[in-house]
C-alpha cells in the first residue's frame, strides 16, 4: 500500500457545484507508477478506515493510501479531513457497527437478551 507523507487536504468544487475532497502529498511505496517521493494529488476521496491506528483513505479510482505525517503547516490535519468527509455525507465503512465497536461485550449482551425474549 502506498504511504502519503507531507500530505494536505484539498477541497475542490466542480462546475456543477459538487464539493470534492482530494489529498496532495509525497507518495512512498512499491507502485511503479510513482517513483519514491513523487508529489501527487489523489482522485476524490470516497471513504476511509483505520488500520493499526493509522488512517487509510480510499479514492474514487479505488486506490488506497495510508496517511503518514501531514504537512507541518496543516494543524489537526486528520481531524479536519474527517470533518470534511462527514460534511460530504460519507458513510462509515460497510459492516461497521459503532455501538458494538465501542462497547465491549455488547454483542453477547444483545444475543442473551434476544434469547430471553424468544
Amino acid at each position: 500500500m502506498n504511504i502519503l507523507n507531507s500530505w494536505r487536504t484539498l477541497e475542490l468544487i466542480t462546475r456543477e457545484g459538487e464539493t470534492l475532497v482530494c489529498i496532495e502529498g509525497r507518495v512512498y511505496g512499491s507502485n511503479p507508477r510513482f517513483p519514491s517521493s513523487s508529489h501527487i494529488r489523489t482522485s476524490p476521496v470516497t471513504g476511509h478506515r483505520f488500520e493499526s491506528n493509522s488512517m487509510v483513505v480510499v479514492t474514487k479510482r479505488g486506490s488506497e493510501y495510508l496517511l503518514g505525517k501531514p504537512d507541518p503547516a496543516e494543524t489537526f490535519a486528520q481531524q479536519r479531513l474527517m470533518r470534511r468527509l462527514s460534511r460530504l455525507g460519507q458513510q462509515a465503512p460497510s459492516g461497521f457497527d459503532a455501538i458494538e465497536t465501542q462497547l465491549t461485550g455488547y454483542g453477547e449482551l444483545r444475543k442473551e437478551a434476544t434469547a430471553k425474549e424468544s
